[in-house]
């Protein structure tokens, strides 16, 4: 008995020796890979750590984390066709951890950086050996893809209403609320398995990534429940504190918190703060734009379109453009012909109001409420159809 717990004590201390010791991360790829350049990122930041060169077949990354945290390997294989069109590259995403791990695969099958923004990434093109933390990443994602299939099929669903075949006119109002309706009951499957991991797995550091990748995608109210399920050396350590900035971010203009205060110019250059139009007793639409956004400026006849209906009962929009350009954009707003407040601070999004409002992509909609809290971060297309029923009546006649 006391032989068998000096050998378990004796591999322990031998596991925390290796861990301490950092990672090593050996690759074995078959195929045309001789002299091919692989970076190391961070896949929040998409931060390059470090950068080797494939030799006969084989690559080598060797480093240390401070928790374990998800990587993705990229590998410059194709060159881009098109002007200004990426190249898609192969990449392999790893949960790092200090410990040696084996890759192994063929170049030519591993998927590429689009497989995984598009959610279509196949993980087993690519074997992963020895990685404890990234066999409950995989572990996670044969959950959450089973969720995610269900909402892009519901949204592909409502893209269809939206682009009807050639010839066709587009169906009423009310098939475009049922679609997005849809879309709302599998997002609403989608989140509840996000936070059911996390709630389940309260020391996991891939519940941590979970939660901080995401946590623009919950009110207010589950961020803080989400933040406070976290415990052990997760809660405690450098991730811990990751976590906390994440989580302090997006709380501050998550769905359910008070907007927050900014300032801009209008047209004519006069200085504009939002607190002079919100919270006055009104629902205000902020809908942040640019005049190069194609989705954008294809959103506007829409827009137009139910500010004619709902300004009369109170509806109230204010345009944020995200340009730097102040000729382009006054050029913009002159072309669309849009009759509500426009402003921009010219900086798009090298200042600081994409990071206030947490968003990296135009067009964004936040709906706020008469008394100046967030009531949503999704008044697009046919969700504002459906809001701004609610909110005032159907006012749509017989295009519902």
């Amino acid at each position: 008995m006391k032989k068998s717990m000096l050998t378990l004590l004796l591999g322990s201390i031998s596991l925390l020796g290796a861990y301490g010791q950092g990672y090593t991360i050996t690759a074995s790829l078959k195929g045309d890979g001789e002299g091919r350049k692989v970076y190391l990122r961070t896949a929040d930041e998409s931060r390059i750590v470090d950068s080797t060169t494939i030799r006969n077949g084989q690559f080598v990354f060797r480093g240390k984390v401070d928790y374990p945290q998800l990587y993705n390997i990229t590998i410059m294989k194709n060159e881009a066709t098109e002007k200004n069109r990426p190249a898609w590259q192969p990449m392999i995403p790893l949960f790092i951890e200090n410990a040696p791990v084996k890759l192994s695969g063929i170049l030519d099958s591993i998927p590429t950086q689009l497989d995984v923004m598009m959610g279509k990434y196949d993980y087993k093109r690519v074997k992963v050996e020895g990685a404890r933390q990234h066999q409950q990443f995989l572990q996670y994602n044969k959950g959450y893809d089973d969720a995610y299939k269900k909402w892009s099929d519901a949204f592909n669903g409502y893209i269809s209403y939206l682009n009807p075949p050639k010839g066709k006119e587009k169906g009423p109002v009310s098939e475009g609320i049922a679609a997005v309706d849809k879309v709302d009951v599998a997002k609403k499957g989608m989140l509840d398995y996000m936070s059911g991991y996390i709630r389940k797995n309260p020391a996991s550091y891939v519940a941590l990534y979970v939660f901080k990748k995401n946590v623009g995608q919950f009110n207010l109210k589950e961020i803080d429940e989400l933040k406070n399920s976290f415990a052990g050396a997760v809660k405690t350590s450098a991730a811990g504190k990751s976590l906390t900035e994440a989580v302090d971010k997006a709380a501050k203009t998550a769905t359910g918190s008070r907007y927050a205060d900014f300032s801009f110019q209008d047209k004519e250059g006069r200085s504009v703060k939002l607190s002079d139009h919100v919270a006055k007793g009104k629902y205000v639409l902020l809908e942040f734009w640019a005049s190069w956004c194609g989705p954008c400026r294809a959103d506007i006849p829409h827009l137009k379109e139910v500010y004619e209906l709902y300004h009369p009962e109170g509806f109230e929009v204010i345009s944020i453009s995200m340009d730097e350009d102040k000729e382009k954009w006054l050029k913009a707003v002159e072309d669309e012909k849009m009759k509500w407040l426009q402003v921009s601070d010219l900086q798009a999004f090298k200042g600081d109001l994409s990071k206030l409002y947490n968003f990296n992509g135009i067009p964004t909609c936040v709906l706020i409420s008469p008394d100046g809290n967030i009531v949503t971060r999704n008044m697009r297309g046919s969700w504002m159809d459906k809001k701004l029923i609610e909110l005032y009546g159907n006012k749509f006649g017989s295009k519902f």
